[in-house]
């Protein structure tokens, strides 16, 4: 049985695709930030706009939070359909995913490719 650090590296190292944005895909570090400072809905809401590969982090994010090990999501969503589900959640819910997600954060942002 692997252990949450083991299954967040895993999913990190395994991200789908390259992040686009300046300096070969610094956006990747500044998630974690903007997650802090507006919420995970706002963050969400701001990558809606497909800016500088927001949107392509919170896709990878979102695969992290459905992985049956990790069991935060039922399946994989589209952005727009995992804001609707995510402010339709209790506090609890989404305090828990919130925590997820900032937890695997910290290992994209490490293996990510620009």
């Amino acid at each position: 049985m692997k252990n949450l650090e083991q299954i967040r590296a895993y999913n990190a190292i395994n991200a789908p695709g390259r992040f686009a944005g300046a300096n070969d895909g610094e956006v990747v570090k500044k998630i974690p930030a903007l997650i802090r400072e507006n919420g995970l809905l706002g963050a969400a809401a701001f990558a809606l706009d497909k800016k500088a590969g927001h949107q392509q982090v919170f896709d990878a994010i979102i695969s992290h939070l459905a992985d049956p090990k990790i069991g935060k999501l039922q399946k994989v969503l589209s952005l727009d359909e995992f804001i609707r589900l995510v402010s339709n959640s209790d506090s609890s819910a989404l305090r828990a995913i919130t925590s997820e997600s900032l937890a695997y954060l910290n290992y994209l942002r490490r293996f990510a490719r620009g």
